[in-house]
């Protein structure tokens, strides 16, 4: 018995031989593949349902309904026409798209981020700032003996007063 043990398993490394006896452990790993393969796929099913729960309806889910309704029209603003044209096969259109993308030109032209008093106050800082970067110590010094010193008036001890 052990002879017959032995020479299979010989025959097994060295030919890649697989007798009638052993072929449902192949079966076996066959199956356990397939089973895992399966348990992966569901979880993957399961990890995607419960990322997008949020998005997909129940009415998508069972396919009825193959409109999305939206409660708001913001992402309908800023939209182009519908209608297009190209190569001047129809320019009444054309000129409908040119003269709309002037009007939204000159909007975001007329547009400021900043007023005119805060840009003139950041450019007479940015001028100060500069100026001084480029300077050296002989026109620091000059510059001192030019403006004079403020006369501040010393700040002298107060006798408390005893009332």
């Amino acid at each position: 018995m052990m002879f017959l043990l032995l020479r299979t398993w010989y025959l097994i490394l060295q030919y890649k031989f697989v007798p009638v006896k052993y072929e449902w452990a192949m079966g076996w790993s066959m199956f356990m593949k397939r089973s895992k393969e399966k348990a992966q796929r569901k979880q993957d099913a399961e990890e995607s349902q419960a990322m997008f729960s949020d998005v997909i309806t129940e009415d998508m889910k069972r396919g009825e309904c193959k409109y999305v309704i939206e409660p708001s029209f913001v992402q309908c603003e800023n939209l182009i026409v519908g209608r297009l044209s190209f190569l001047g096969m129809n320019p009444e259109i054309e000129r409908i798209l040119e003269l709309e993308q002037k009007a939204n030109y000159v909007k975001k032209e007329n547009e400021k981020d900043i007023s005119d008093f805060e840009m003139a106050n950041r450019y007479d800082t940015l001028v100060g700032t500069v100026s001084r970067k480029f300077s050296t110590k002989r026109d620091h010094r000059n510059l001192q003996e030019y403006d004079p010193p403020q006369s501040k008036k010393e700040m002298k001890f107060l006798k408390p007063s005893c009332d």
